[in-house]
């Protein structure tokens, strides 16, 4: 075995016609280079009871002579701590196992209230297609996350594209804002300590495309077709489902996921007080004298031992799943006739009838909506109004739109 002062360069160029060749760094007596025809492999290597014992780094180009040094820096000074301490350590004490840095990713999303995190621990590690999952079939074995390469990242979003393009780009999203996590774990000056190494070095996903764009939707249902919606929603669906499409036709096309989360103790003196909504703001609104009506029926209809007005049919301790909610756009459009549609059309409806028949000003139903009000300095650090006065003419205003087309 060869030492020397291994460079970019030497590192790039040298190669075997036959066999195999091991080489030494003399600037890092513990990192070792395997070269063969096949390929260029790093690997660490200490020594334990008078034998040598190797820690796989990964392979060059996906891992660099200056990221190979960091990674066999790190594995010597653990294995020394470890033997003076008179400890046994395990791989993923080196280098923490893949599923380790999405579990730790998906612990900090809880931590801060995001409710995505669902979504990411069901793409990344829970579901049979999770990306944890798809890299042991690949390997063989659990992956640490130093393992994952660039081509591990494309394999799977590819296999993702061909069940579902548009998942793709979520899936796509949530791995990309994993690794760009791990890769920040010792990069943070001001946390207290350092975080775990993950030993991640690149991130896989970067310079990947981002998947086919959504296309802007346009629907706009008619009165006619809300009306009809109205009326057949007992039909195609469970008295649970149809109260909350009611209520959110009812508040004028506030978020789905606000109404379908709402708890019972957030209406209060008829007005329903989001604590927080998408702009990270609380979002007080006067019930409309339709969704006064609504309220009772979904109170009726709900599980008293549950703190959603709209429980989970199958776990109280959460709300109406949202699949549920979008098989019933499907249903109306089998059973009911109706035109294509989603239920996030209504939001588009309601702010589209209400500025074209002049029953509102676009500024009063973008406040109804909390929608763009701090898209610059001055409202999103200055402006904390609450508006009352105009949210009371907005909700009296969709009453009125409401008794006009028959409801």
């Amino acid at each position: 075995m060869k030492t020397l002062r291994m460079t970019d360069r030497w590192v790039r160029t040298i190669s075997v016609e036959s066999g195999r060749e091991e080489y030494c760094d003399s600037v890092l007596r513990g990192l070792r280079l395997r070269v063969s025809s096949a390929s260029k492999k790093w690997s660490a290597v200490t020594r334990r009871g008078g034998k040598q014992v190797r820690t796989n780094i990964g392979d060059y180009p996906e891992i660099s002579l200056s990221d190979a040094r960091k990674h066999a820096d790190h594995i010597l000074n653990v294995k020394t701590q470890a033997a003076a301490d008179g400890t046994i350590i395990s791989g993923d004490d080196i280098f923490p196992a893949l599923q380790t840095l999405c579990e730790d990713y998906v612990a900090q999303m809880k931590s801060k209230g995001q409710a995505s995190h669902d979504a990411y621990h069901r793409a990344l590690i829970r579901s049979e297609h999770s990306f944890c999952n798809y890299m042991e079939r690949a390997l063989g074995r659990a992956a640490r996350a130093v393992d994952v390469k660039q081509e591990h990242a494309v394999d799977w979003l590819r296999e993702t594209f061909q069940r579902s393009p548009a998942h793709s780009r979520h899936c796509r999203a949530y791995l990309h804002a994993v690794f760009a996590w791990g890769l920040k774990a010792n990069l943070d000056f001001t946390a207290a300590s350092n975080r775990k190494n993950y030993g991640v070095t690149v991130n896989p996903v970067a310079g990947t495309p981002t998947g086919p764009k959504a296309t802007p939707r346009q629907r706009v249902l008619t009165k006619v077709e809300i009306k009809r919606i109205w009326e057949r929603l007992p039909d195609v669906c469970d008295p649970r489902t149809t109260a909350v499409i009611r209520m959110v036709i009812s508040m004028g096309g506030l978020r789905i996921t606000e109404i379908s989360a709402s708890k019972k103790d957030w209406y209060k003196d008829a007005r329903l007080c989001l604590p927080t909504t998408k702009n990270n703001r609380e979002h007080h609104v006067p019930l409309t004298a339709h969704a006064k009506q609504q309220y009772q029926i979904a109170l009726a209809v709900s599980n008293s031992r549950s703190e959603y007005l709209f429980p989970n049919t199958y776990d109280i301790r959460k709300p109406i799943d949202l699949t549920s909610l979008g098989k019933v756009p499907r249903r109306m459009m089998s059973d009911c006739g109706v035109p294509p549609f989603q239920l996030k059309d209504l939001r588009r409806t309601f702010k589209t009838h209400l500025l074209d028949s002049e029953y509102v000003e676009e500024r009063e139903i973008d406040i109804w909506h909390n929608h763009g009000q701090h898209s610059d300095v001055a409202r999103k650090h200055y402006t904390w109004a609450e508006y009352k006065s105009v949210k009371q003419r907005v909700a009296n205003k969709i009453d009125q739109f409401l008794d006009e087309i028959g409801l």
